[in-house]
């Protein structure tokens, strides 16, 4: 509840501090030092591998202590293992791969919306900011999109939730069946490849070796919890603060290009991956302080798009900020490579709602936030009413 005010004092007072719980680790929250760590992908390792060959313990990036979670896909590769999976990856991923998916995701905005505007409410997170981008996560991964609710259910409730309460114990609970599922899925590509990343995944080499099952799901894991997950984040905290700033609201309904530039200022404001953390590889030093081979680093991008000496007034949401050299997506070799579908799905969704119910009211004390998740950041659920609009017979487009 606290972490706005206590990544403004360390970053004003010491950048780079030690922390010594859970065995120790460096917390990073100055811009410029997180960029630093960031790019620097060889002395600070996301690899994760708990007892490795040359005597380290390798955390990967999800959190200190690490949850119980496998090996993170692409996010925790490194090297030329790293460099093949992008080359798999991008071509859908990239502009023209996410200009040829708007019109589904367009079509799934109205139909989505359609099921919602004639009854004047809806749960914002439910009904729309949810499902939108999770089906098409689900498509590009060549995987059923109506399959889209269970897959959800388990990634929204295990990043919105403590791990000791049993909302999160429910939902990973059922983490061996839906990796079952994957495999399953995976065995049928692999005799009869199809359209979609799984169907890449499965057939590509590395090194002249195919990815066995553990690497298909950490990848498919990776993947599916970043299409489910920090879109709806990110377009839910949006919709949020636009409810608490009426004037904001209207310049994007009188002026819908804006939703480029809002885009990128929420990304910063909101940035809802909080966190991150890395290994580092060999002795070094920053900001003064020396950091030895082995040490675990966190690093802050809430504090690093906060810094007030490169954001004017950051604590601000200025819709038309510019420049805007946020680090939300991070940067670097491993900034994140969805980053041009999160655009695309936060504009869809923005416009879908500015134009289709564009008086809509949050029922704040109903709306409910993550707690107690340390790296991630969103909305439980946020009730909403609006003036009741006409469905317009959208077709379902999965």
């Amino acid at each position: 509840a606290e972490r706005h005010t206590h990544n403004h004092e360390l970053r004003g007072k010491c950048p780079v501090v030690w922390n010594p719980r859970y065995g120790g680790y460096w917390f990073v929250s100055g811009y410029d030092e997180v960029a630093a760590v960031a790019r620097d992908s060889a002395t600070f390792t996301p690899r994760y591998e708990e007892s490795a060959a040359d005597g380290l313990s390798y955390i990967g990036i999800i959190g200190i202590p690490r949850p119980p979670l496998p090996p993170v896909g692409i996010a925790e590769a490194e090297g030329v293992r790293h460099a093949a999976l992008r080359r798999v990856l991008n071509p859908f991923m990239l502009p023209p791969a996410v200009a040829r998916d708007r019109p589904f995701v367009e079509q799934a905005a109205h139909w989505f919306m359609d099921q919602k505007i004639a009854e004047g409410a809806m749960d914002l997170v439910a009904d729309f900011t949810n499902p939108v981008p999770a089906v098409l996560t689900m498509k590009m991964l060549g995987l059923a999109p109506e399959a889209w609710g269970h897959y959800g259910e388990l990634f929204h409730a295990t990043a919105a939730y403590g791990k000791d309460t049993t909302e999160y114990q429910n939902a990973i609970s059922h983490t061996p069946e839906m990796i079952s599922e994957v495999l399953a899925e995976a065995a049928l590509r692999r005799e009869n490849p199809g359209e979609g990343i799984l169907s890449d995944l499965v057939t590509m080499e590395v090194d002249g070796q195919k990815l066995d099952d553990q690497d298909v799901v950490g990848i498919m894991w990776n993947l599916i919890g970043g299409g489910l997950d920090t879109t709806t984040s990110l377009t839910s905290l949006a919709l949020y603060h636009l409810d608490e700033h009426p004037e904001i609201r209207q310049r994007l309904i009188d002026n819908p290009d804006l939703l480029v530039m809002a885009c990128e200022e929420y990304l910063r404001w909101t940035s809802v991956n909080e966190t991150l953390t890395r290994t580092c590889t060999a002795d070094t030093e920053l900001a003064g302080e020396t950091i030895k081979r082995g040490d675990f680093v966190m690093m802050s991008w809430l504090g690093a798009n906060f810094d007030p000496a490169v954001f004017d007034e950051p604590d601000q949401v200025m819709i038309d900020r510019a420049p805007n050299p946020h680090l939300a997506f991070g940067v670097g070799t491993h900034r994140c490579i969805g980053m041009h579908v999160a655009r695309m799905l936060f504009q869809v969704m923005m416009r879908e709602i500015l134009t289709r119910m564009p008086d809509y009211k949050v029922d704040r004390e109903a709306t409910r936030f993550y707690q107690g998740n340390p790296e991630l950041y969103g909305v439980v659920r946020m009730p909403v009413t609006f003036t009741p609009g006409p469905s317009l017979g959208t077709k379902r487009p999965f």
